[in-house]
């Protein structure tokens, strides 16, 4: 005697997942949310780049306010932070627009080199990059440097700057 399969009887199924289902739910979670939390967090070097980046943002917008304005802009910047100065008929002077006004690295930095294009001004304060009325200028370069991460921020003369880690 054969037995014919036995067929369930029409009717509700039961409805839910099962727990294989569920812990595949759960793996996927895991490693979607810490994928979003390394990315959140950024490392140093990131951070140190990002700040070199929006320097070189800062001085293109700088040398073209300075030909526009037809009066010399200048940045002074140390391990804590930085400033833009407009020339004046009474000397240099900190400018408090927005986009200019002094700001502070999102980490403190050991040092800020001006490797190239820089002018002294004396032992009392730091170097400055000049941002002047022409519009071909002599290349410019700046190092930010945190740790063994550097940064170079360089600028080839013709208004356009560079972030870049070697």
């Amino acid at each position: 005697m054969t037995t014919a399969p036995r067929r369930r009887a029409p009717g509700p199924r039961r409805r839910g997942f099962t727990l294989l289902e569920l812990l595949v739910v759960m793996v996927i979670a895991g490693i979607v949310i810490s994928l979003v939390a390394v990315n959140a967090s950024p490392n140093e070097r990131s951070r140190v780049l990002d700040d070199g980046q929006r320097i070189a943002r800062l001085f293109e917008l700088a040398q073209e306010e300075a030909q526009l304005g037809a009066r010399p802009l200048a940045w002074e910047g140390d391990a804590s932070g930085w400033r833009f100065l407009e020339s004046t008929p009474n000397g240099w002077i900190p400018m408090r627009t927005d986009v200019f006004a002094p700001g502070h690295w999102r980490l403190a930095l050991d040092q800020v080199i001006v490797a190239e294009g820089g002018r002294s001004t004396g032992t009392s304060s730091p170097p400055r990059l000049i941002f002047g009325r022409e519009l071909i200028d002599a290349p410019q370069r700046l190092i930010l440097v945190r740790g063994d991460i550097r940064v170079d921020i360089a600028g080839d003369g013709s208004g356009r700057y560079f972030a870049s880690t070697p």
